[in-house]
């Protein structure tokens, strides 16, 4: 190989691979050497001695980089070892010549190597075609549901400042009288937000919850303090309720740019009684902080769920809104084509990982 690939070398090759980024992304880029230090060595699913971001240079220069996010993922019950890929970059000066597939192909590979029997992605139209030349498949479209909480500053970029006005104190009385129904919802339940996920709860629900959905990553204690306490500088809120001292659910959400909450995960059971009381406490904080939308990509069977509290699809499509997947072993691929079998999240693949937190 003309330019040869190897795992990142955190001391050599990170500001490397940080200028790359910058040249893709431009000050979209996330070049955090913390972030990325947990996100691959740390990753408790990697092997002990090694990480699967993998980089290619040009002497000294990095001119790509191709990375993998191992996590068990339950398929009707069975766990295997899946990875997310992610970071898959090559600079503008050096497209065009066969980097992409060499780099991929590398990581695949190495992936196999090391126990990884498939890997999952989210790409978009204009990628998608050079992941289909190698093999990937297409599964389904991931979507995501927005929820108002005010429209006053939607409503003003198209009405009068004082219709804008009345229109949002309209929509803000009918959202109490919705509140109110779910408060009405929660009966006994009470809901607290923490600033870590306990191992007690999440344990406890995961007993309950994990054969809920027939594909989803093992959201266990190990994958939820990897994934979201361990993270650095993470702002997430954990919202738990539970019925006297018993766990039923957890919802993770955090603050994102533009005024916006975005549910980044949930554990608990499909129709849990505890849902309305998640949502109904999330949505009072985030109207303390005058946030405006709560956003979530569940999957379909929870999206529809949020569609009975005030959740409507967003008109946009995501940027990277095809699920792909490419086998590494023999496997059947049948239940995972199946959109209602699944639920993802924004804490899943980097969707999330690539929204720095805020200041």
């Amino acid at each position: 190989m003309k330019y040869p690939i190897s795992p990142l070398d955190f001391s050599r090759d990170f500001a490397g691979f940080a200028e790359l980024s910058r040249a893709i992304y431009g000050e979209k880029a996330v070049t955090d050497w913390a972030l990325y230090r947990w996100l691959f060595p740390g990753n408790v699913y990697a092997p002990p001695t090694t990480h699967f971001l993998h980089i290619a240079r040009d002497g000294e220069r990095v001119v790509a980089s191709d990375g993998l996010l191992p996590v068990p993922l339950l398929i009707a019950g069975e766990k295997h070892l899946a990875a997310w890929s992610v970071k898959t970059m090559t600079h503008p000066d050096y497209q065009r010549q066969g980097i992409f597939r060499a780099i991929t192909e590398y990581s695949l590979a190495r992936g196999k190597e090391l126990g990884i029997e498939l890997v999952l992605g989210f790409a978009n139209a204009n990628s998608y075609p050079g992941y289909a030349k190698f093999g990937w498949r297409s599964l389904l479209e991931r979507k995501a549901v927005l929820r108002p909480l005010d429209i006053q500053s939607g409503l003003a970029r198209r009405l009068p400042p004082s219709l804008a006005k009345v229109g949002g104190g309209l929509y803000l009385a009918w959202d109490r009288l919705c509140q109110a129904a779910l408060a009405r919802k929660t009966g006994k339940i009470q809901t607290d937000i923490l600033p870590q996920a306990s191992p007690r709860a999440v344990t406890a629900i995961w007993a309950q919850a994990q054969h809920a959905y027939a594909v989803w990553v093992q959201r266990d204690y190990p994958y939820i303090d990897w994934r979201y306490n361990l993270r650095p500088g993470h702002d997430y809120k954990f919202v738990l309720a539970r019925q006297g001292d018993a766990p039923l659910a957890l919802l993770i959400f955090r603050e994102t740019w533009r005024r916006t909450c975005l549910l980044v995960d949930y554990l608990g059971l499909p129709g849990s009684p505890a849902l309305p009381a998640l949502l109904l406490r999330t949505f009072q904080y985030c109207q303390a902080k005058g946030l405006r939308y709560v956003i979530s990509s569940g999957g379909q069977s929870f999206d529809r769920e949020l569609a009975a509290y005030g959740f409507r699809p967003l008109a946009a499509p995501l940027a990277n809104n095809m699920l792909i997947v490419r086998p590494l072993v023999d496997l059947d691929l049948a239940p995972l084509a199946r959109e209602a079998n699944w639920f993802f999240s924004y804490g899943d693949s980097e969707l999330d990982l690539d929204l720095p937190p805020l200041p």
